[in-house]
C-alpha cells in the first residue's frame, strides 16, 4: 500500500460526504482510515456502511492529536497524508506532492496550496477552474503554508519525528510543533505550487472551546525561538493585508523590522519566565 490517509472526523456529516467523494474521486493506490470523536449526528452510522476503510470509534472527542496517533498506529502506507474532513482536493495532488519527496530528500511534510474562502476569494464551486497552477516555480520551502488540513509526509520520518504531542488537547498548535520538530531533525516542508486544496475551515474547531490561548503558550515555551519560523494563520493573515497596503519598499523593511523587534520581546519575556 502506497498511501494511508488518515481522516478524523466529529460530526458534520455533509462535509464528510463531500470529502469522501472527492477523496475517491482524485485519488489512486491509497487505504483510508477514519477516526472518529464520538459524533453523533448519523457520521458513525454513515461512515459504517463504507467499503474498505479502518474505521476507528471513540466514544468521546479525543482531540486531533490522539486521533491521528490512533490512525498513525494503524497506518501501512509508505505515504502517510493527515487529511481533514473538511476539505476537497485537486487532481493529481498526490502524485504532485510525492515529486517532492523524490526530488528533496529533505522533505518531512509536504502540502498542495490551501484555498480557503476565508482568505480567498474563491468558492467550492469555482475553485477547481480559478486556481491558476505555478508551473515556473512548481514548489517552495515555506514553514506556515504547509497546511495540515491536507499533507503529505513519510511513515520512515515519522518514526523519527514521533507523534503528535497529546497535550495539544483538544487542538492547534500540534502541526506547528511536528513541523518543528522536522526542522530541528534537518528536514523541511513544503507547499506544491502545481496543485491546491479547498478548505472550508474551522468547520468543527469553530464550534468547541479548542482551548487555542493555552495550546499557543505550550508551544512557544516549548520552543521559545519558534516564532522566528511562523506566525499563526489570522496575524499572518494581517501582515500580507499590511505588506500589500505599503507602496513603498521602505515601509515593508521598516515593518518587518518592528515585527521582529516585538517576537524578540516576547521570546525574552518567554525565557525570563522560565
Amino acid at each position: 500500500m502506497k498511501l494511508s490517509i488518515i481522516t478524523l472526523t466529529y460530526n458534520k456529516l455533509e462535509y464528510t460526504k463531500k470529502f469522501i467523494e472527492s477523496l475517491h474521486r482524485y485519488t489512486h493506490d491509497f487505504e483510508l482510515i477514519i477516526v472518529d470523536n464520538g459524533s453523533n449526528d448519523g457520521t458513525v452510522e454513515y461512515l459504517k456502511t463504507l467499503k474498505n476503510i479502518k474505521l476507528i470509534l471513540n466514544k468521546e472527542n479525543a482531540g486531533y492529536s490522539r486521533g491521528n496517533n490512533q490512525g498513525i498506529e494503524a497506518a501501512q502506507g509508505e505515504y502517510i497524508g493527515f487529511l481533514n474532513n473538511d476539505i476537497l482536493l485537486y487532481p493529481n495532488w498526490f502524485e504532485e506532492c510525492e515529486k517532492i519527496f523524490k526530488t528533496e530528500q529533505s522533505a518531512a511534510f509536504v502540502s498542495p496550496i490551501q484555498i480557503c474562502p476565508k482568505f480567498d476569494n474563491i468558492s467550492e464551486e469555482n475553485y477547481l477552474k480559478e486556481f491558476v497552477p505555478n508551473n515556473d516555480k512548481l514548489y517552495r520551502k515555506t514553514f506556515d503554508d504547509c497546511q495540515f488540513a491536507c499533507v503529505i509526509t513519510k511513515k520512515s520520518i515519522l518514526k523519527i519525528l514521533g507523534g503528535f504531542d497529546e497535550k495539544y488537547s483538544p487542538a492547534f498548535f500540534e502541526d506547528n510543533d511536528m513541523k518543528y520538530r522536522a526542522i530541528m531533525c534537518g528536514y523541511n516542508t513544503y507547499v506544491v505550487n502545481s496543485v491546491c486544496f479547498f478548505h472550508y475551515s474551522s468547520i468543527t474547531s469553530a464550534k468547541l472551546n479548542y482551548n487555542f490561548e493555552k495550546n499557543k503558550a505550550y508551544y512557544f515555551n516549548k520552543y521559545p525561538f519558534a516564532e522566528y519560523l511562523s506566525i499563526y494563520a489570522e496575524e499572518n493573515q494581517q501582515y500580507k493585508e499590511k505588506a500589500r497596503a505599503f507602496s513603498s519598499g521602505i515601509l515593508n523593511f521598516i515593518y518587518n523590522i518592528y515585527l521582529f523587534i516585538n517576537k524578540l520581546k516576547r521570546n525574552i519575556k518567554r525565557i525570563y519566565k522560565k
